[in-house]
């Protein structure tokens, strides 16, 4: 009785093994990663392009010493992936018509890069500036409820 069920079973195995099931639609089988065209090692190299943009802007924005409020603006910069700005800059006007242009850049490639990769956010606002104050050299957005809201 053991040996015959010892048998069966090992039939079965063989069976189940040699088996071959057709598959009609592959679209839902797990792809190789390396066929996939937006890897992460694509994400990767966007998101240092990224960081070259952004790098570049600050540089510009703080080419310039502050010691009056009035040589200084600023402006919105990035895209949520819920949309509006991921956050607001302040600059010299000296360099307005330079880094306006990189921010409109960035903030291209910013939303075209929560796009492409399907990101998520809090999707909480950012709220705009009051003005710009100097400290230590440097230019601070204020905001109405908090003061000082960062620095750039």
């Amino acid at each position: 009785m053991k040996n015959i069920l010892i048998f069966t079973l090992a039939a079965f195995s063989l069976y189940a093994c040699n088996a071959k099931k057709k598959v009609e639609n592959t679209d839902d089988l797990p792809k190789d990663i390396a066929l996939k065209p937006e890897n992460n090692l694509s994400q990767q190299q966007d998101k240092d392009e990224l960081t070259v943009a952004i790098k570049k802007i600050d540089s510009l924005a703080q080419s310039e010493t502050c010691s009056n409020v009035a040589d200084f603006a600023f402006t919105a910069i990035g895209a949520k992936p819920c949309g509006g700005p991921s956050s607001y800059i302040a600059y010299p006007k000296k360099v307005e018509a330079e880094i306006l242009p990189q921010i409109q850049k960035f903030t291209t490639m910013q939303f075209a890069f929560n796009k492409k990769y399907n990101l998520m956010s809090d999707c909480a606002l950012v709220p705009e500036p009051t003005g710009i104050a100097c400290e230590n050299g440097k230019a601070v957005l204020v905001n109405k409820n908090s003061g000082v809201s960062q620095v750039q």
